[in-house]
């Protein structure tokens, strides 16, 4: 689904909810109003305003039409993501990034966000006994850590209610919030095809933006 997953990696590019449900925004307020702009408590403004790392801005998604594979409108949550949640978000500027602009993009350091690093992704069998047991220790870590910032969703957007009413989040630990995320954008969706017979639909691996998807996922 060619919109889907351009909005997907635009997103992961732009700093916006790239982790699609921040704490701060799973709520009925944050529901009803479709807006996650969360403080930074650096400077306790919205995205970052007063310290110039960001501002509220409504998201903009793709227009292109969807692929034949996908010929539906309005029947799933992730269609033109994250529009039926949220239309306006946190919009970083520079190199600043995560859903209230308090972190900085994919490779750069510092308390300005200024300080750029490359990060290269080792083998596993190349590393020192010390060090793969401190890269298992990390995992253990993260398999035992509820995630601070981030949950996850255990219901469609229409079951929490037109205003959110009912809002359906649940914490996860940070390893499993990865393994989530992949699975919330490749899940099946069940669509009646012709003479009612039913097909499923792998929304992060049947498109033209597998390959770009997963390589910033990765990151």
């Amino acid at each position: 689904m060619k919109s889907l997953f351009l909005s997907a990696v635009l997103l992961q590019f732009f700093g916006t909810c790239w982790s699609q449900f921040p704490r701060p925004c799973a709520n009925s307020e944050g529901l009803r109003t479709k807006e996650c702009c969360p403080v930074w408590s650096g400077d306790g403004s919205p995205c970052g305003a007063l310290s110039g790392r960001g501002f509220c801005a409504d998201v903009s998604v793709s227009d292109e039409p969807n692929g034949p594979q996908y010929p539906h409108s309005g029947i799933d949550d992730r269609e033109r993501w994250p529009l039926a949640f949220f239309n306006r978000t946190c919009r970083c500027a520079g190199n600043y990034g995560g859903f209230n602009c308090g972190e900085c993009r994919f490779g750069y350091w510092g308390s300005n966000c200024a300080e750029y690093r490359e990060s290269v992704r080792r083998n596993i069998m190349s590393m020192s006994t010390t060090e793969q047991q401190k890269f298992i220790s990390y995992l253990n870590l993260a398999k035992n850590t509820i995630n601070p910032d981030y949950v996850i969703t255990t219901g469609t957007r229409a079951e929490m209610g037109e205003n959110g009413e009912s809002p359906m989040f649940s914490d996860i630990n940070t390893y499993d919030l990865f393994v989530w995320i992949h699975y919330y954008v490749s899940r099946d969706t069940f669509l009646g095809g012709p003479g009612n017979v039913w097909r499923d639909i792998d929304f992060a691996h049947e498109s033209a933006a597998f390959l770009p998807w997963h390589r910033v996922y990765l990151l």
